[in-house]
């Protein structure tokens, strides 16, 4: 019994290692910016096709940042991790909140589009609803990646996220200032920053780890595996991937 409270919280604390080098926190900030920027365009004479190109090319490139930091410098610093069932469940978990994220942000997506074209809605006070919408479902979608995924500074993230559309609104409305641009990258800014803090305080934790104390998993090219508490033979580990 001891032996498998022993593995799960040492699956737990791995599971948490996966999120302790900034990369998340980078590639959402770089999300956020995305949003930024795509407000500052919407200012210039660039048509509507243009701009959404530069959108989806800002996201790949986040995404592109997100993957070669974590397979060209997490992993070959602190090895590859193969997660039991409790990893696999976290996973499914965080991929239905995304799913509904997807379908509620589809369905608002439509609902503005057609409140724009007049079909729908009018009287409503939309410049009240929209930012309150916007904020709960970032709160509800990355509180519950925050909880299921075990990753708190998600919360953090979800507050900052939450925070841009409408503060952008309310400033519009009744202080008439257009803040469209600060209110987006001001916070992606701030996510990027914590993103980078946890980055390179990882290299050096890992740096100052490696030179005072000999590591005979990496240096007998074996990796820990927490489902079977036993070695994986690099080799294996290579041709897998």
């Amino acid at each position: 019994m001891l032996q498998q409270l022993n593995l799960k919280e040492i699956e737990r604390k791995a599971w948490r290692s996966t999120f302790q080098d900034g990369l998340w926190d980078i590639y959402l900030g770089l999300i956020l910016f995305s949003m930024a920027l795509s407000n500052l365009l919407a200012e210039t004479s660039l048509d509507d096709v243009k701009r959404y190109m530069i959108y989806i090319g800002l996201l790949i490139l986040s995404w592109a940042v997100l993957w070669a930091g974590k397979r060209f410098i997490t992993m070959p610093r602190m090895g590859r991790v193969k997660f039991g069932p409790l990893g696999e469940s976290r996973r499914k978990k965080t991929r239905l909140v995304l799913f509904i994220s997807v379908a509620f942000g589809v369905v608002a997506f439509l609902v503005t589009g057609a409140v724009a074209r007049g079909e729908f809605g009018q009287g409503l006070p939309w410049k009240v609803i929209i930012p309150i919408v916007y904020a709960l479902n970032m709160l509800i979608v990355f509180g519950l990646g925050a909880y299921f995924l075990d990753f708190p500074r998600l919360y953090l993230i979800a507050v900052l996220f939450a925070l841009s559309l409408p503060a952008e609104m309310l400033a519009n409305t009744y202080l008439h200032v257009d803040i469209a641009f600060y209110a987006f990258a001001v916070p992606a800014l701030i996510i990027v920053a914590m993103g980078l803090f946890y980055f390179f305080y990882l290299r050096g934790h890992v740096a100052r780890t490696n030179s005072a104390v000999p590591n005979p998993m990496r240096t007998s090219g074996h990796q820990f595996c927490p489902r079977s508490i036993t070695p994986i033979p690099t080799a294996s580990r290579t041709a897998a991937g």
